[in-house]
């Protein structure tokens, strides 16, 4: 879906109105690597000063302050990061108070609506736009869904739950009941079944 993206930013696309650049790249980029909300009080609402970059691992410490679940500081995998300083590229004059994603868009419900319009246009190029798995069509929101099925999968089945709920402001029964019951079972996820730890 990256691949397709980068494409389109290379064709002077214009969406109701807005031209779609490579920021839309980076957003998809940021989002299945950040386990934020696409929301207008999440990842549309993260201002640079509520970025950190740290190291060992190299990742991004995102301060959610009114999140679904309240405020958190969530960790990113270090994908994150290269898309948040294309973005820092993009936008030089930037100061902390800024928003990282469409910071002329004051109103963040209309650069949550552009980006979703963008989104849109991707998905029905790339034919991706319904999920014959849940029946349902995706969204921006969905890239969410990526992030924290990819950590289960990616992981092998060694990721701890408890962990990766706390950090992407859900509940162990959230993740359960609607990110990990349509995942494949694998080898690597029997063989940590029926591990017993490193002794």
């Amino acid at each position: 879906m990256t691949a397709p993206a980068r494409q389109m930013a290379k064709e002077d696309l214009v969406v109701r109105g807005v031209e779609l650049t490579e920021e839309l790249y980076d957003l998809i980029v940021f989002c299945v690597h950040a386990f934020v909300r696409p929301t207008t009080t999440e990842l549309y609402a993260l201002k640079h000063d509520d970025i950190a970059l740290e190291a060992e691992p190299k990742r991004l410490l995102v301060t959610i302050r009114r999140g679904k679940t309240g405020f958190r500081i969530a960790n990113t995998m270090f994908g994150a990061v290269s898309a948040y300083e294309r973005l820092c590229k993009r936008y030089p004059n930037a100061g902390g108070d800024d928003y990282i994603f469409l910071p002329d868009y004051t109103n963040r419900a209309t650069a949550a609506r552009i980006f979703q319009r963008q989104f849109n246009l991707l998905l029905d190029r790339t034919g991706l736009k319904h999920d014959p798995m849940t029946k349902t069509d995706r969204s921006v929101y969905s890239l969410r869904h990526t992030a924290i099925c990819m950590r289960i999968i990616l992981s092998h089945g060694q990721v701890n739950i408890f962990n990766l709920a706390k950090n992407a402001g859900a509940s162990v029964n959230q993740i359960e009941r609607f990110y990990a019951r349509h995942l494949p079972l694998s080898r690597e996820m029997a063989m940590n079944l029926q591990s017993f730890g490193k002794g």
